[in-house]
Protein backbone atom coordinates (compact mmCIF):
# COMPACT_ATOMS: atom_id res chain seq x y z
CA UNK A 1 0.00 0.00 0.00
CA UNK A 2 2.54 2.25 1.04
CA UNK A 3 4.68 1.67 -2.18
CA UNK A 4 1.39 2.26 -4.11
CA UNK A 5 0.91 5.53 -2.46
CA UNK A 6 4.56 6.47 -3.84
CA UNK A 7 4.25 5.83 -7.40
CA UNK A 8 0.67 7.63 -7.41
CA UNK A 9 2.90 10.86 -5.60
CA UNK A 10 5.51 10.20 -7.89
CA UNK A 11 3.78 10.33 -11.34
CA UNK A 12 1.52 13.38 -9.98
CA UNK A 13 4.68 15.39 -9.54
CA UNK A 14 5.61 14.02 -12.52
CA UNK A 15 2.81 15.38 -14.77
CA UNK A 16 3.19 18.64 -12.62
CA UNK A 17 6.47 19.29 -14.08
CA UNK A 18 5.50 17.87 -17.52
CA UNK A 19 2.51 20.05 -17.25
CA UNK A 20 4.12 23.13 -16.22
CA UNK A 21 7.22 22.59 -18.22
CA UNK A 22 5.13 22.53 -21.61
CA UNK A 23 3.46 25.46 -20.58
CA UNK A 24 6.73 27.33 -20.48
CA UNK A 25 8.14 26.23 -23.38
CA UNK A 26 4.78 27.22 -25.49
CA UNK A 27 5.22 30.98 -23.95
CA UNK A 28 8.42 30.94 -25.24
CA UNK A 29 7.32 29.78 -28.40
CA UNK A 30 4.72 32.31 -28.85
CA UNK A 31 7.15 35.14 -27.79
CA UNK A 32 9.49 34.12 -30.76
CA UNK A 33 6.55 34.50 -33.79
CA UNK A 34 6.01 37.12 -36.14
CA UNK A 35 4.43 39.45 -33.60
CA UNK A 36 7.09 39.39 -31.87
CA UNK A 37 8.86 42.52 -31.90
CA UNK A 38 12.26 41.07 -32.41
CA UNK A 39 11.32 39.59 -35.69
CA UNK A 40 9.50 43.07 -36.32
CA UNK A 41 12.64 44.44 -35.78
CA UNK A 42 14.52 41.81 -38.43
CA UNK A 43 12.08 42.16 -40.60
CA UNK A 44 12.27 46.42 -41.04
CA UNK A 45 15.83 45.96 -41.29
CA UNK A 46 16.02 43.75 -44.48
CA UNK A 47 13.57 45.60 -46.13
CA UNK A 48 16.03 48.63 -45.24
CA UNK A 49 18.88 46.72 -46.41
CA UNK A 50 16.63 45.72 -49.61
CA UNK A 51 15.42 49.55 -49.96
CA UNK A 52 19.53 50.56 -49.98
CA UNK A 53 20.68 48.01 -52.05
CA UNK A 54 18.10 49.07 -54.98
CA UNK A 55 19.30 52.96 -54.10
CA UNK A 56 22.56 51.98 -55.26
CA UNK A 57 22.31 49.95 -57.85
CA UNK A 58 19.90 52.52 -59.56
CA UNK A 59 22.52 53.60 -61.98
CA UNK A 60 24.78 50.53 -62.22
CA UNK A 61 21.86 47.69 -62.46
CA UNK A 62 18.48 49.33 -62.79
CA UNK A 63 16.83 45.70 -63.62
CA UNK A 64 18.31 44.41 -60.00
CA UNK A 65 17.29 47.44 -58.63
CA UNK A 66 13.77 47.07 -59.98
CA UNK A 67 13.33 43.58 -59.10
CA UNK A 68 14.56 44.31 -55.02
CA UNK A 69 12.06 47.29 -55.11
CA UNK A 70 9.49 45.33 -56.20
CA UNK A 71 10.31 42.53 -53.59
CA UNK A 72 10.00 45.54 -51.09
CA UNK A 73 6.83 46.30 -52.57
CA UNK A 74 4.98 42.90 -52.31
CA UNK A 75 6.27 42.70 -48.41
CA UNK A 76 4.46 45.98 -47.64
CA UNK A 77 1.50 44.58 -49.66
CA UNK A 78 1.03 41.28 -47.54
CA UNK A 79 1.27 43.70 -44.21
CA UNK A 80 -1.51 45.52 -45.26
CA UNK A 81 -3.35 42.42 -46.64
CA UNK A 82 -2.35 40.82 -43.41
CA UNK A 83 -3.87 44.08 -40.99
CA UNK A 84 -7.07 43.31 -43.19
CA UNK A 85 -7.14 39.67 -42.51
CA UNK A 86 -6.91 38.10 -45.81
CA UNK A 87 -4.60 35.23 -45.40
CA UNK A 88 -3.53 32.88 -48.92
CA UNK A 89 -0.31 31.21 -47.77
CA UNK A 90 1.41 28.80 -50.20
CA UNK A 91 2.86 25.69 -48.40
CA UNK A 92 7.14 25.78 -48.16
CA UNK A 93 6.69 22.29 -49.85
CA UNK A 94 5.13 23.05 -53.08
CA UNK A 95 7.11 23.66 -56.09
CA UNK A 96 5.91 27.42 -56.49
CA UNK A 97 7.09 28.22 -53.29
CA UNK A 98 10.64 26.46 -53.81
CA UNK A 99 10.91 28.19 -57.30
CA UNK A 100 10.19 31.87 -55.75
CA UNK A 101 12.35 31.02 -52.96
CA UNK A 102 15.36 29.48 -55.18
CA UNK A 103 14.50 32.75 -57.67
CA UNK A 104 14.60 35.20 -54.52
CA UNK A 105 18.20 33.51 -53.16
CA UNK A 106 19.45 34.28 -56.88
CA UNK A 107 18.71 37.73 -56.88
CA UNK A 108 19.97 38.14 -53.66
CA UNK A 109 23.62 36.96 -54.70
CA UNK A 110 23.54 38.89 -58.18
CA UNK A 111 22.56 41.91 -56.13
CA UNK A 112 25.18 41.24 -53.91
CA UNK A 113 28.11 40.75 -56.52
CA UNK A 114 26.91 43.50 -58.23
CA UNK A 115 27.57 46.20 -54.76
CA UNK A 116 30.60 43.79 -53.87
CA UNK A 117 32.80 46.85 -54.95
CA UNK A 118 31.16 49.79 -54.45
CA UNK A 119 28.91 48.41 -51.62
CA UNK A 120 30.56 45.49 -48.94
CA UNK A 121 28.44 46.47 -46.37
CA UNK A 122 25.31 46.14 -48.32
CA UNK A 123 26.50 43.29 -50.61
CA UNK A 124 27.39 41.56 -46.64
CA UNK A 125 24.09 41.88 -45.67
CA UNK A 126 22.70 40.58 -48.91
CA UNK A 127 25.20 37.22 -48.75
CA UNK A 128 23.73 36.59 -45.02
CA UNK A 129 19.87 36.84 -46.65
CA UNK A 130 20.91 33.98 -48.49
CA UNK A 131 21.86 31.93 -45.84
CA UNK A 132 19.65 29.54 -44.83
CA UNK A 133 18.63 30.18 -41.01
CA UNK A 134 19.50 27.00 -39.62
CA UNK A 135 23.05 26.93 -41.25
CA UNK A 136 23.74 30.36 -39.76
CA UNK A 137 23.17 28.71 -36.61
CA UNK A 138 24.86 25.62 -37.11
CA UNK A 139 27.73 27.86 -38.22
CA UNK A 140 27.29 30.39 -35.24
CA UNK A 141 27.52 27.19 -32.57
CA UNK A 142 30.55 26.07 -34.41
CA UNK A 143 32.61 28.97 -34.18
CA UNK A 144 31.28 29.29 -29.92
CA UNK A 145 32.75 25.82 -29.99
CA UNK A 146 36.08 26.92 -31.79
CA UNK A 147 36.40 29.69 -29.37
CA UNK A 148 35.84 27.75 -26.15
CA UNK A 149 38.69 25.30 -27.39
CA UNK A 150 40.99 27.72 -28.59
CA UNK A 151 41.00 29.19 -25.25
CA UNK A 152 41.29 26.33 -23.50
CA UNK A 153 38.15 25.56 -21.71
CA UNK A 154 36.37 22.17 -21.65
CA UNK A 155 33.76 22.24 -23.97
CA UNK A 156 30.73 19.40 -23.55
CA UNK A 157 27.99 18.63 -25.79
CA UNK A 158 25.04 20.20 -25.12
CA UNK A 159 22.88 17.12 -24.59
CA UNK A 160 25.24 16.39 -21.75
CA UNK A 161 24.50 19.39 -19.67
Amino acid sequence: MKSLRTIVIGLAVLGMVVFLSSLSFAQEAQAKGKDSPEWKAKHEARMKLLQDSAAALQQTNPDLAKQLSDIVNKEADKSKEKSEGSKEKVAKDSPEWKAKHEARIKLFKDAAAALKQSHPDLAKGLEEMTVAKHKAEIQKAAGEKNEKEEAGEKVEPKGDK
